[in-house]
């Protein structure tokens, strides 16, 4: 009678070569499809969306390359907006500076001619921040940029985008994030890469550097408790699980943030500044912390 681990890795295979028979002929036609799609042609098949995500990267892992390379992409979920136009797969002209942003487009190799005026990126953890940031008009305050978002913890095609926003621009990429062990660790991986991706995918952005918000400046703002909230054990946790990283033990400032985190055993949201003044991140923090250079 076979066990259910046995009938478990017979499953896990028959996924695995419906996939490579689904990539071979995306690949033999010159056509691409994203995992949302496949997903959708069979959802008795997969079950969930896990299940596919999972064996997609299995099967870049196998072979070694890219899932571009094997014309499966992505849905993106990111927005852009500010000083920043390009052509897009087709040809047409892509401009970004709209009042709520635009998707970032699937497909990101194909885009072609990016202008900008930009002084900076600015990477925002959160779509409710970077809408107020639209809204508020940060580019009268810090000069012309470049917003971007992932809402919350990225895509592959957003952080593809940043990537290659950076290799085109050569601008300089800065992230803000909430304080707290989930802005950091989002941080991290637009900064790092994420550990089951990154040595395939090469989708970091080691020039990101973290304007804010830092807990550090929990303290020096003498933010008001009432936008204080306590650590749980799952923050301890990942703060304690983040600090034994050894990319993050080697940068010795953001390692210390983490460690403060930990100190003070509190986590600021971005909107807590609004305790301060409505528009205290737009007209003060921001241009404040750009001014100084004070990123890590």
């Amino acid at each position: 009678m076979m066990t259910w681990k046995v009938a478990n890795q017979r499953r896990k295979c028959l996924l695995l070569f419906h996939l490579l028979a689904r990539s071979h002929a995306l690949l033999r036609t010159n056509t691409t499809s994203n995992k949302r799609d496949i997903y959708y042609e069979d959802v008795s098949l997969w079950g969930n969306q896990p299940v596919l995500d999972s064996t997609v990267t299995q099967m870049t892992r196998l072979l070694n390359i890219p899932r571009r390379c094997l014309n499966i992409g992505a849905t993106s979920k990111g927005l852009v907006a500010g000083s920043l136009n390009f052509l897009d797969g087709d040809g047409k002209l892509v401009d970004c500076q709209t009042p709520t942003g635009i998707l970032i487009p699937n497909d990101v190799e194909k885009l072609s001619q990016f202008r900008s005026k930009a002084f900076h990126i600015l990477l925002v953890e959160k779509d409710s921040t970077f809408q107020k940031l639209i809204d508020d008009k940060i580019e009268t305050f810090i000069g012309e940029c470049i917003l971007m978002t992932g809402k919350g913890y990225p895509d592959v095609n957003t952080r593809r985008f940043l990537r290659r926003l950076w290799n085109e621009l050569q601008l300089p990429v800065l992230a803000l994030v909430d304080a707290d062990p989930h802005g950091i660790s989002i941080l991290a991986v637009y900064r790092f890469g994420s550990q089951n991706l990154e040595d395939i995918e090469h989708l970091s952005t080691p020039q990101l550097r973290f304007i804010g918000l830092q807990p550090t400046d929990i303290e020096a703002l003498h933010i008001p408790d009432e936008a204080k909230l306590p650590l749980t054990q799952r923050d301890r946790s990942l703060i304690d699980s983040m600090v034994q990283r050894p990319l993050i033990i080697e940068n010795q400032l953001l390692h210390e943030q983490l460690l403060r985190l930990r100190r003070l055993n509190c986590k600021v949201e971005i909107q807590g500044l609004t305790k301060i003044h409505p528009q205290f991140l737009s007209r003060t923090y921001l241009p404040a912390k750009i001014q100084s250079k004070s990123w890590i």
